[in-house]
């Protein structure tokens, strides 16, 4: 058990290091505001990493995973963070519980490397169809995940989701179709920029709400008690690549 521990430790070593903390929103315009918004999107929301057969009353999973997006708004998160920001790393530790009659339930703490980014979420899932020797399983998920540590931001998702897979032996491939909603809200000090020269956020506050289609595909390795779980998940027109291992059955 502490070896399979300090396994599942490891995993955030795979997650690169990003040394920018979110401090400077105040000084976005509109137009970067929304931009911005829109990477957290879908770098925060919440992230399938399982296929979509329910666990069973006696199910569990616990696993830690490693993500990264690439965000398109660079230079909104340059101002944002006095950093180049290419691409997001994320680092989650999750758990999954099954429940009777096809529910699921699950939430994930999640954290930046070297940001002040924290994130929490959490997930219902009911099999509309559990699955089979010949038949696939079909679930629907509802979602919603939470910004912690940015002071100045409100910042939160919330998501629906149908998903199909069929396990082929060890190995399960599962695909999935959904929609998010984004809700962001600057709150912080109003910026002291001159409104006559550009829509800054002291020109009467900045908020984002929106919803984007959200895409995702992945497929999971099973090993006696250990998964391993590879997922694209394309939001938006932003593409998160994500790697869990986890421990259950």
């Amino acid at each position: 058990m502490k070896r399979l521990l300090l396994v599942l430790l490891s995993m955030f070593a795979l997650v690169p290091a990003w040394a920018g903390d979110i401090d400077n929103v105040g000084n976005l315009n509109d137009d970067e505001f929304q931009a911005f918004s829109a990477d957290l999107g879908a770098a925060l929301s919440y992230k399938s990493l399982t296929p979509t057969e329910p666990l069973g009353i006696l199910g569990f999973d616990v696993a830690v995973d490693g993500s990264s997006t690439r965000v398109q708004a660079g230079a909104a998160w340059q101002i944002a963070t006095g950093d180049e920001v290419s691409s997001l790393p994320m680092a989650r530790i999750r758990v999954t519980k099954g429940l009777p009659f096809g529910f699921d339930v699950g939430g994930f703490y999640s954290t930046v490397p070297g940001s002040n980014i924290k994130l929490y979420g959490a997930e219902l899932r009911y099999a509309l169809v559990e699955g089979g020797v010949v038949t696939p399983a079909i679930g629907l998920r509802a979602a919603v995940t939470r910004l912690n540590g940015v002071d100045d931001l409100a910042f939160g998702t919330h998501s629906l989701d149908i998903s199909i897979s069929k396990g082929l032996g060890p190995v399960t491939p599962y695909f999935g179709v959904g929609q998010v909603w984004v809700d962001n809200e600057y709150t912080g000090p109003q910026f002291q920029g001159t409104c006559g020269i550009a829509p800054t956020i002291s020109c009467g506050g900045a908020s984002a709400s929106f919803n984007d289609a959200k895409y995702f595909a992945g497929m999971r390795i099973s090993l006696l008690v250990l998964n391993l779980v590879v997922e694209g998940d394309r939001t938006g027109d932003v593409t998160t690549y994500s790697l869990k291992l986890g421990f259950g059955f």
